[in-house]
C-alpha cells in the first residue's frame, strides 16, 4: 500500500519538483494538493493523507499553525517541514507542535525521499544540516547553562579551592594552606573545571572575579 502524500506549498514550482521526485517512487503518491494553510487544513479533514509536506511561509495560515491544527484534528497525520528556514525558532516549535520532520529546501531528492519513509513509520527525522545545526546549538546553550548557574553546581570545597586558585596560590600551595594531598587538590581542581566547561586558569579567575569569589 502506497503512502499518501499531501503537497503544501504556496509556490507551484515547487509542488512540481517535489511530484517530480516522488513520481520515480513505487511506493509513494500524491493524493492531494495545498497552496495556503487555510486548504491545507480543509484538505488534510477530507483527505486523510498519511505525511503532508508542510512549507512554513503561506499565505493566509503559516505552515506551523496550520500543522498544529491538523495534528490536533488527526493524529495518524504524520507532517514533514519542507522549508528554505534553518531557524531554531521554527525548529523548536515544529517539534513542539508535534510535528516529525524537518528538512531544507535544498536537501538532496534521495533525502526528501527517506525523511517521507520515516515520518511515515512515526519516527523524527531532521535533515543533516539541521541535526548537525541543532547538536552543536544544544551543546553552546548546555555550556552557557552550566556557566549561568554559576557557584551554586560547586561544592563548599570546591569555591574554597577556586577562590585560592584565583588568588595565584600554586596547587601545591593550596594543599598545604588546606592541609590535604596534593592528589586531593588535584581532583578538585578537575572536577571545577568540567562543572563549569573551563578549560583553563584565566578563564577560571574571570569566573571567580564574575561570581565576586574573590576581588583579587
Amino acid at each position: 500500500m502506497a503512502i499518501e502524500v499531501m503537497l503544501v506549498d504556496d509556490h507551484s514550482i515547487v509542488r512540481q519538483g517535489i511530484k517530480s521526485i516522488i513520481s520515480r517512487e513505487d511506493d509513494i503518491k500524491i493524493v492531494a494538493e495545498a497552496s495556503d494553510g487555510q486548504e491545507a487544513v480543509r484538505l488534510a479533514k477530507s483527505k486523510s493523507p498519511d505525511v503532508i509536506i508542510m512549507d512554513i511561509t503561506l499565505p493566509s495560515l503559516n505552515g506551523l499553525d496550520a500543522s498544529q491544527r491538523i495534528i490536533r484534528s488527526n493524529k495518524n497525520i504524520n507532517i514533514l517541514i519542507l522549508s528554505m528556514h534553518e531557524n531554531r525558532a521554527f525548529i523548536e516549535k515544529s517539534l513542539h507542535y508535534g510535528i516529525k520532520g524537518y528538512i531544507l529546501k535544498d536537501s538532496a531528492a534521495d533525502e526528501i525521499v527517506h525523511a517521507i519513509r520515516e515520518v511515515y513509520a512515526g519516527r523524527y527525522f531532521l535533515s543533516s544540516k539541521i541535526s548537525s545545526f541543532i547538536i552543536q546549538d544544544y551543546a553552546f546553550r548546555k555550556k552557557k547553562s552550566l556557566q549561568l548557574k554559576g557557584i551554586s553546581i560547586l561544592t563548599a570545597r570546591e569555591r574554597q579551592i577556586l577562590q585560592l586558585i584565583a588568588e595565584g596560590l600554586h596547587n601545591k600551595e593550596i594543599a598545604n594552606k588546606l592541609k590535604i594531598s596534593l592528589k586531593t587538590v588535584l581532583v578538585h581542581r578537575n572536577n571545577i573545571m568540567q562543572k563549569l566547561d573551563i578549560h583553563n586558569q584565566a578563564q577560571l579567575i574571570r569566573f571567580a572575579l564574575r561570581e565576586g569569589i574573590t576581588s583579587l
